[in-house]
């Protein structure tokens, strides 16, 4: 019965989308990089005439605005100790797999167990960061689909203490992320932990025509984000993660892709994205779908998952610039298409992963995966896939963000 109440619930968003096919051209699509602005435009349209389904998930988005009304103001320099610089403006986060060394006196320096996060990481940066970048997105949702200023003045608040303020803001760089006690090189892999900031890229998009959101403000942000795009271009901890042979390669190229976009260096985005996707197909894929770099994981169905979805991200940054990813194929059959049928099977768990994964996989995360590849490719097998995912593992925001299209 839930599995039928389910399945109901999404044929009546999927006919809802396209009976708001109608009057999208009367709402303003906003400008995004996660996803297409036009989807959100229809759920925008629906939520205005009462759609029920649309509503629910929106109101869900509201209840977590209005938590997001009481963040207080986020910033690096709130952290209690100053990074190496001795500036508290410098970025500082703990690596997530290294632990003091017992044998050590002062456990430093620190040793690695994969897959095991420190609870020491919540006294840096990393969680005001996620807290910041989520209520920028959850209060931007808010203030899209309802237009309350409050929503609006609050994301913006919490965008220019991050930011913009000289007294509060970010330095652009990660010289400091996922630094490990011990060890005084900047670490390449801390770069990852940008891909938060996606959400405040959309949050900006979703912003636009605010009262509380001025051109200055909005040049302000797009700014900041060229120079950590530069950074992560030509610092040698940047360099380095792009060198990366597993997702951490791959994120890189997303970060870098979408900061160029949205700081408005379009052709050098066109370029990097493109180059950047074949060569980790043709790197990362196995012609059987396979990916080698992330079996050697101890988490490596999730690192598969994650992997691959960085590279569905590549891909759709590749439509904002005109190339075609999701159909490129190598001589001998690599393909993003061959790595999301290689794993339908386990995250339908019709079959038993192989691999080792030390912790439980989270299957809904394939859903995102399965639903954009369903639109890319026009194919009803994979929105199938989405749909039996979804009966399982509810992904209310993907209808959204990614609502099925008819073939």
């Amino acid at each position: 019965m839930a599995s039928r109440t389910c399945f109901a619930l999404l044929v009546g968003v999927v006919l809802a989308f396209s009976a708001a096919s109608s009057t999208q051209a009367q709402v303003a699509a906003p400008v995004l990089y996660g996803s297409d602005g036009s989807d959100l435009a229809r759920a925008q349209a629906l939520y205005q005439a009462g759609d029920p389904v649309v509503r629910k998930t929106v109101q869900a988005i509201i209840t977590d605005a209005d938590k997001a009304l009481d963040l207080p103001s986020l910033s690096v320099v709130n952290k209690k100790f100053s990074p190496p610089s001795g500036d508290k403006h410098d970025y500082a986060s703990l690596s997530p797999y290294w632990w003091p060394d017992p044998s050590k006196p002062d456990g430093k320096p620190y040793i690695r167990r994969d897959g095991e996060f420190n609870p020491e990481r919540a006294e840096y940066d990393l969680d005001p960061m996620e807290k910041m970048s989520r209520g920028v997105e959850r209060l931007a949702m808010a203030y899209y689909f309802t237009r309350d200023e409050k929503y609006a003045a609050k994301a913006a608040e919490l965008l220019r203490t991050w930011f913009l303020r000289p007294e509060t803001r970010m330095n652009p760089n990660f010289k400091y992320a996922q630094f490990v006690p011990g060890y005084d090189k900047p670490r390449p892999s801390g770069i990852i932990e940008g891909n938060r900031l996606s959400k405040v890229i959309d949050g900006v998009g979703l912003l636009a025509g605010s009262a509380n959101w001025s051109s200055d403000d909005d040049a302000g942000v797009r700014k900041w984000f060229g120079e950590f795009k530069d950074y992560l271009l030509t610092s040698e901890q940047g360099r380095a993660e792009a060198a990366q042979p597993n997702n951490h390669g791959t994120w890189y190229a997303v970060q870098v892709g979408t900061y160029a976009l949205f700081a408005g260096h379009t052709e050098d985005a066109r370029k990097l994205i493109e180059e950047a996707f074949k060569q980790r197909i043709n790197s990362q894929i196995k012609p059987d779908g396979s990916q080698p770099e992330e079996m050697v994981r101890t988490l490596s169905l999730h690192y598969h998952r994650y992997n691959l979805l960085a590279l569905v991200e590549l891909a759709s940054l590749g439509d904002r610039v005109g190339l075609d990813l999701w159909n490129y194929k190598t001589a001998d059959g690599r393909s993003i298409r061959t790595a999301i049928d290689y794993l339908i099977p386990y995250f339908l768990e019709e079959k038993a992963w192989e691999g080792k994964q030390i912790r439980p996989a989270n299957y809904g995360d394939f859903v995102i995966i399965a639903r954009r590849a369903a639109n890319a490719f026009n194919d009803p097998e994979y929105a199938q896939v989405a749909q039996r995912l979804q009966e399982k593992h509810s992904r209310e925001m993907v209808d959204l963000l990614f609502p099925a299209r008819q073939p």
